[in-house]
């Protein structure tokens, strides 16, 4: 019988003697032994195996993707059925991408942390969407309630974006302000976000010893991509300048490792200091627009920011186009020269 195998059983040696324990709960629970005490093991095991599975069901019932069903079916004034054809079908593209990242959640675990990480921040560079999959998380929420009373809308005191502003880069004017800022954090903050072209996220975890070949490494929490951005010769410099006050480049007022929250409360002080619209994400796109005008191809813009080509191609669109007719008139220019030259030889 020692070699007979039951699902969700493990079998441990110690000592010279074997022990079995039940895996599917945690802690894992203690079994009788199954060949001295073969009736025992046996209702022992019925008896988890019947509990477990009804703990399971229950759970899967209680996931964000039980709910999204449950929604998407309902002809409850509140559930999907009961809206316009053409909102079912925005809706439901979303619905789609919620379940996709979040389906497996039990709806009492969904925090509002994870729903600020795991929709908000990782969707920051499409605001519109990101706003739109919290308003459908918020109507799933008001849709449940009424149906499990362990549901609780952690929706409601989530920021969203203000999708208009949210891609725009910062004015030449503005940035150039925060580049001489007298607040040495904000000033390195902003710094750093600029010449690395990186989320907030990833750049308040970059580190001093990181710091290798005048090269900083980055793996990209939201993507898993892994780059190596050479030092500009500005940020370069602002490094140099003030102490080092904690193992990350980036340190709050206190002198602790600076938090994406508090980079944006200093953003939204800033702007309301000088009457505009500024948020961190918008020095992404600064960053990229500065590389395409400097004449840089997509894969290169990309090589630095790790967004996709499809993205890249999308910011390209606003770039600065008087600069980059300048750039392109001069090259022509040049190129007909050279040509003449070649002609009268």
């Amino acid at each position: 019988m020692s070699k007979v195998q039951w699902p969700g059983v493990k079998r441990v040696k110690a000592k010279g003697r074997a022990y079995y324990y039940w895996t599917r709960t945690d802690p894992m629970v203690r079994l009788p032994d199954p060949i001295g005490e073969a009736d025992a093991f046996m209702r022992k095991l019925a008896f988890l195996q019947k509990n477990t599975n009804a703990l399971e069901q229950r759970a899967r019932e209680g996931t964000l993707r039980a709910l999204i069903r449950l929604y998407s079916a309902s002809k409850d004034k509140r559930g999907l059925l009961t809206k316009k054809a053409e909102t079912q079908r925005v809706y439901r593209l979303y619905l789609d991408r919620l379940e996709r990242g979040l389906g497996d959640v039990p709806l009492i675990e969904l925090t509002p942390e994870i729903i600020q990480v795991r929709v908000m921040d990782a969707n920051e560079e499409t605001p519109a969407a990101a706003n739109m999959m919290l308003a459908i998380l918020a109507a799933l929420y008001r849709f449940g309630v009424k149906r499990d009373r362990r549901i609780e809308d952690w929706t409601a005191n989530i920021d969203r974006f203000d999708a208009a502003s949210e891609h725009e880069p910062w004015p030449e004017n503005i940035l150039k302000l925060a580049l001489n800022s007298e607040d040495e954090s904000f000033r390195r903050a902003v710094y750093l976000h600029l010449y690395t072209g990186q989320r907030t996220g990833d750049t308040c975890q970059m580190t001093w010893n990181s710091i290798r070949g005048a090269r900083i490494p980055v793996k990209q929490d939201k993507t898993d991509i892994e780059l190596s951005i050479p030092l500009h010769p500005d940020l370069a410099a602002e490094l140099q300048r003030g102490p080092r006050k904690t193992l990350t480049i980036l340190s709050n007022q206190q002198g602790n490792p600076l938090k994406s929250k508090t980079f944006r409360g200093w953003c939204a002080a800033f702007s309301k200091e000088h009457g505009v619209k500024v948020v961190p994400h918008g020095l992404r796109k600064n960053a990229v627009n500065a590389l395409l005008e400097a004449g840089c191809t997509p894969f290169e813009v990309h090589s630095v920011t790790g967004q996709s080509m499809q993205m890249i191609e999308h910011y390209a669109k606003r770039v600065n186009r008087s600069r980059g007719a300048d750039a392109a008139i001069l090259k022509w220019g040049t190129e007909t020269k050279r040509e003449r030259e070649n002609s009268t030889k």
